[in-house]
């Protein structure tokens, strides 16, 4: 056996260049392989979070889009507190109806600290903006819908959405165990300074509608309340334009719609977030044919060029081969080493992708896919070499 590995070594550097190019165009593939599936992954995962929100099937989401003139959202913005007091009338209308489920989560915000112990990996762009951390603020119809639990300290309770005090509640994320404790106070760049009163579990999501097939896992979120008693007119406007609608009956959308012109509030556009879905689901197929086309075309290419190259090596070195046989030598050695020659190749590209993508079960799939190729490539040089009879080889080397 190490007489056949260093062999396939001394075969692999009399031909450089092709087994460079055959590296090349394996690791590509490989790439491509874990972007498609993970993209394919991704896309299983959201329709799974999707099912668990909507936990009846005849209901749909629908999601709030203000498509009010800009001088009409400039006069609610500055309105004062004439404008807070009708954008209370109506986030209470729509948080408070019967007729329909809402949660409201709002994402375009983010925490900023310049003294903190947390690692880069819990930053946003930790190229770009190392201080700014993932800041979700949620409302108590949130922690139902999206079935929120703490490993450690409690969810928020009623008086933490209606509580007066200036010291917010805070919950973190599962990854933020090993650098906070529950009671611990944390003080932000814009002078707010928030308690840990919990833990959430692991592997927490919460999902945006309108920012496509995302998944916000919460394992490095900071998660506060909505406390829509402080709120002044753009706290009021983020709440409002964040608050999703889950219901089975779209007449309720048109109660929502003429509360907001009874108050002379904003004009809105409800978007079905199944037709929402169905477009991401379009666009995606659409996506990994391109992906699988792009795939089919460099794994063609790789795949024929290689076994060109290892009947080529067959027929340089038949002599060889021949005098190896006449000597006692075994069919199955001459197939070992052309073996080690392609999975050599294959396993150094394993050990890079693993190295860039860490492991998991996409890269784990894809050093199989990997293994299936190299078996594709050498099934016909093995059969060929194994149905060869030796004054046939004998004959090739004449």
């Amino acid at each position: 056996m190490r007489r056949q590995l260093r062999y396939a070594y001394e075969d692999i550097l009399q031909n450089k260049l092709r087994y460079f190019i055959f590296f090349v165009q394996i690791i590509a593939t490989l790439i491509l392989i874990i972007a498609s599936s993970s993209f394919t992954l991704d896309m299983r995962n959201y329709q799974k979070k999707l099912t668990i929100v909507m936990n009846r099937q005849q209901e749909e989401m629908y999601i709030p889009s203000d498509i009010s003139s800009h001088e009409k959202r400039d006069e609610i913005v500055n309105g004062g507190e004439d404008s807070i007091r009708r954008q209370s009338e109506l986030y209470k209308f729509m948080k408070e109806n019967p007729s329909f489920r809402t949660y409201t989560a709002v994402t375009g915000f983010s925490m900023w600290l310049n003294n903190t112990k947390l690692d880069s990996s819990f930053a946003i762009n930790p190229r770009c903006e190392p201080n700014a951390y993932f800041l979700l603020k949620i409302d108590d119809k949130f922690q139902d819908v999206f079935k929120l639990k703490c490993s450690k300290g409690r969810l928020f309770s009623d008086a933490d959405f209606n509580s007066t005090v200036s010291e917010i509640p805070l919950l973190l994320g599962y990854d933020f165990q090993k650098y906070y404790d529950i009671n611990d106070t944390i003080h932000d760049n814009e002078g707010y300074n928030y308690r840990v009163i919990g833990f959430l579990d692991k592997l927490l999501f919460h999902i945006n509608p309108l920012q496509g097939e995302t998944i916000y896992w919460l394992d490095k979120a900071f998660v506060v309340p909505l406390q829509p008693n402080k709120f002044d007119t753009i706290g009021y406007d983020s709440a409002i334009c964040s608050t999703f609608i889950i219901t089975d009956d779209p007449c309720n959308l048109q109660a929502i719609q003429e509360k907001s012109a009874q108050l002379g509030l904003y004009t809105f556009d409800f978007r079905s977030f199944t037709k929402q879905r169905q477009y991401l689901l379009e666009s995606s197929n659409y996506e990994l044919i391109i992906w699988g086309f792009i795939i089919s075309v460099i794994l063609f290419f790789a795949v024929t060029s290689f076994i060109s190259v290892i009947m080529q090596f067959i027929n340089t070195h038949t002599k060889e081969f021949a005098i190896h046989l006449l000597c006692g030598g075994r069919i199955i050695s001459i197939i070992q080493r052309i073996l080690m020659q392609v999975f050599a190749i294959i396993f150094l590209a394993d050990i890079i992708v693993v190295a860039i993508y860490k492991f998991s079960l996409i890269t784990l799939i894809t050093t199989l896919s990997s293994l299936l190729i190299g078996l594709i490539i050498v099934i016909y040089p093995v059969i060929m070499l194994s149905k060869t009879q030796i004054n046939t080889i004998l004959k090739r080397s004449q």
